[in-house]
């Protein structure tokens, strides 16, 4: 059901906020899963799509950073990030979620009010289109899972005071593979590898930035496989919910290494060059760990 505003506004002189907790990771990190399992909790709305307006290029960070102008911000929302054919027909976008009528009338309000607080306006801005959809639901606050949130975390700060981020991360091998299949990563799995090695830290250091209380790093195959009632447990309390029934029924029943597609890798990558790949990969981790980040063990085929 697609929502309009404008009475809402109407009624209210301030924005009615819900909290904000985005999800992000290097991309087929296991985002989605982790928006799923707390969006059964009744206290989230999980946002359907990955609403990209905020954090990809040219996007709402970028526009209160001044490193866009509205204009052009204003016309991505319209044709991108509104409606978008990707292919065999389907689209994605935010007409899923709300009409064009109302997403002219927020880029008016939005227009007006950037240039005396621009990241207050831009926070206003995205409440007034995505709070709606948690208020919906009677549910005290929303997830947003477009995987680069993790990198734009301290912009996505100044945007919302209140907003928590869970960084999803997965081993590498297993993205990797999983990104080589996609239409818009490296096609070849070594590349595809270093493509995850320079996402993960870009988005660790930026996650460094935010104060400890408002970012959780989330280690896939822990919750789904190796460390699970411990990992369940620190999403809920970092997020100070209880064990409502629905979010674990979902947990019991679909977060699993099968599901997530642990271990991927000893399947896709031909046995001639796994043991380079796997080296490739332990170089990466041993690199990442030289330069102060904390990521999974390469010691094992699963680990």
């Amino acid at each position: 059901m697609k929502i309009r505003l404008r009475s809402t506004w109407r009624r209210r002189n301030d924005v009615s906020t819900k909290k904000p907790v985005f999800i992000g990771g290097t991309g087929r990190s296991g985002t989605t899963i982790v928006a799923r399992l707390l969006g059964a909790h009744p206290a989230y709305h999980a946002i359907p799509i990955e609403v990209r307006f905020l954090v990809d290029p040219g996007g709402l960070c970028d526009l209160a950073e001044g490193r866009t102008t509205y204009r052009k911000f204003k016309r991505k929302m319209l044709r991108r990030w509104f409606y978008r054919e990707i292919r065999n027909g389907e689209t994605r976008g935010l007409h899923e979620l709300l009409d064009r009528e109302t997403l002219e009338a927020a880029l008016h309000r939005l227009d007006r009010e950037l240039a005396t607080e621009p990241w207050k306006a831009g926070g206003d801005f995205v409440h007034r289109l995505l709070d709606p959809m948690a208020a919906g639901d009677d549910a005290q606050g929303w997830l947003e899972m477009t995987p680069p949130n993790a990198l734009a975390a301290p912009s996505l700060l100044r945007l919302f005071p209140d907003m928590k981020l869970l960084h999803v991360v997965r081993d590498g091998r297993d993205v990797a593979c999983s990104v080589a299949l996609a239409i818009w990563g490296p096609d070849d799995v070594d590349e595809a590898l270093d493509w995850w090695a320079d996402r993960l830290e870009k988005g660790l250091a930026a996650g460094n930035r935010l104060p400890p209380d408002r970012v959780l790093v989330i280690q896939m195959e822990d919750l789904v496989k190796d460390d699970r009632e411990r990992e369940y447990t620190r999403l809920r309390e970092f997020l100070e919910l209880d064990d409502d029934p629905a979010m674990r029924a979902f947990f019991e029943s679909t977060v699993s290494g099968d599901r997530a597609h642990i271990g991927r890798w000893v399947d896709q990558v031909p046995a001639s060059r796994r043991p380079a790949f796997e080296a490739h990969y332990r170089d990466l981790v041993a690199s990442l760990r030289e330069r102060g980040h904390t990521v999974r063990s390469a010691d094992s085929p699963d680990a």
